[in-house]
């Protein structure tokens, strides 16, 4: 069995170092028979994706604010010490079942908002380019998060071996094949495991991913290494619209370039590090804009103010179905917020929209019946009344109606009812009304 034993300390040093290293091992016999094709990275396979496409519009929008100078305005040091969003799985979401009409009703007319309500459906409804440029590139970061991942896991897997054998060879090959999109990276990657060339594998996913090191100089030692060719990070720069096409332009001169020569070298970096910085500038200009910090303070207020009102009430949650205007306004301001939620998903709003799912999770839902006892007290509810709906408590009963004793429970419970299944409930509605009014 051809094995191969590696001094993993020695690795990690080569690569933190930068040395020069020989080849882990030479003149190894040839992989098994029929194996051989693992080695091989043709390009058939391109029913992968390899780039985020940013939406049309949205590049137009940016483009047009970064014209107008909105993203461009001066950031402070502390602002630009923040790291670029980070890749993060989706955030995790409660399934919140559709309001009846005459609660989406409630909910909605803007008409019928204060100025202060207005503002708030305006920070929460709005799309300003800010908001648009926030949630596509949280986008554009899971999108490339999961490759980045299975770069990380591999190098971390070279890095690991004490004694590599065929099997482990075929196996990180396996993992080379279906996990690098890059062809190119793919095929170095892929020669170099053949050979047994560890440390040169460790280098390339560290600067291809920028694993563990600075973009600015992983950018810039994976091209001069592989002229022309780009890391991850540099290509999502040359297809950002926040980066200007001057800036592209000057970097495409170097990576285009037969060679560069090394009195070349502090221009390159330069190219490098403009992209970069006016990327981190505008993507923090719009991170930090008075829009979305408004709508940060918004939803730090709403969740204290909800948070405030299910402790004082014995840790309900509010609902629709109340002669209490200030837990009515609660409600609606939360199935605001939800109906919303497609055109949030971005940092630092994320946040606090679990924050506030958290608050709203927690409480207690308002009491409701069964589906069986519903429909029960339902039946009981006409025959009583011959009434066919009962009332919202906001509603005042009609003069010589009858008034029935459980009319809001009844009322929250055919809500959350007709809400989560009407196909289930109508029929048993429609059926009582039949039997017992004209």
């Amino acid at each position: 069995m051809n094995t191969l034993t590696i001094c993993k300390k020695t690795a990690v040093l080569c690569v933190s170092l930068g040395f020069t290293a020989p080849l882990f091992a030479q003149n190894l016999r040839s992989i098994a028979q029929g194996a051989e094709k693992v080695f091989e990275a043709p390009r058939a396979a391109r029913g992968i994706v390899q780039r985020f496409t940013f939406p049309q519009q949205t590049v137009d929008n940016i483009h047009r604010a970064v014209a107008a100078g909105q993203l461009d305005r001066q950031v402070t040091a502390e602002m630009l010490n923040v790291q670029p969003i980070a890749p993060t799985a989706p955030a995790p979401t409660t399934v919140v079942a559709a309001a009846p009409a005459a609660t989406q009703a409630a909910a909605a007319p803007v008409q019928h908002f204060s100025t202060q309500q207005f503002r708030n459906f305006s920070l929460v409804a709005g799309r300003p380019v800010e908001k648009e440029l926030l949630s596509v590139m949280l986008e554009e970061n899971k999108f490339y998060a999961p490759e980045i991942d299975a770069g990380r896991a591999i190098r971390d897997q070279i890095l690991n071996i004490s004694v590599l054998e065929e099997e482990g060879q075929l196996a990180l090959a396996t993992a080379i094949q279906r996990n690098i999109k890059n062809h190119t990276l793919k095929q170095l990657l892929l020669k170099n495991l053949e050979n047994y060339d560890i440390y040169n594998m460790a280098l390339d996913l560290t600067d291809y991913f920028c694993l563990d090191k600075a973009f600015e100089e992983a950018a810039f030692d994976y091209a001069l290494r592989h002229p022309h060719q780009m890391n991850l990070n540099m290509r999502r720069l040359m297809y950002n619209p926040l980066v200007d096409q001057s800036v592209k332009t000057r970097l495409r001169y170097f990576l285009e370039a037969p060679s560069i020569e090394p009195q070349e070298y502090g221009a390159f970096r330069s190219a490098i590090r403009t992209a970069h910085l006016q990327y981190q500038q505008r993507l923090s200009a719009a991170k930090h804009s008075d829009i979305i910090q408004a709508q940060v303070a918004y939803y730090e207020n709403f969740i204290k103010r909800l948070d405030n009102f299910i402790v004082r009430n014995n840790g309900v949650q509010p609902k629709w179905n109340t002669a209490n205007l200030k837990e009515r306004g609660l409600f609606d301001e939360y199935e605001t917020v939800r109906q919303y939620d497609f055109i949030n998903q971005f940092n630092p709003i994320l946040t606090y929209r679990k924050q506030l799912q958290i608050v709203w999770t927690s409480a207690k839902a308002p009491r409701t019946l069964s589906l069986d006892k519903t429909v029960e007290l339902f039946e009981e509810f006409v025959q009583t009344t011959g009434r066919r709906y009962p009332l919202a408590l906001q509603d005042a009963l009609p003069e010589g109606a009858i008034p029935f004793e459980q009319e809001e429970l009844l009322w929250d419970s055919l809500d959350k009812w007709r809400t989560q299944d009407e196909a289930a409930i109508k029929p048993y509605l429609n059926t009582i009304i039949n039997k017992y009014l004209p």
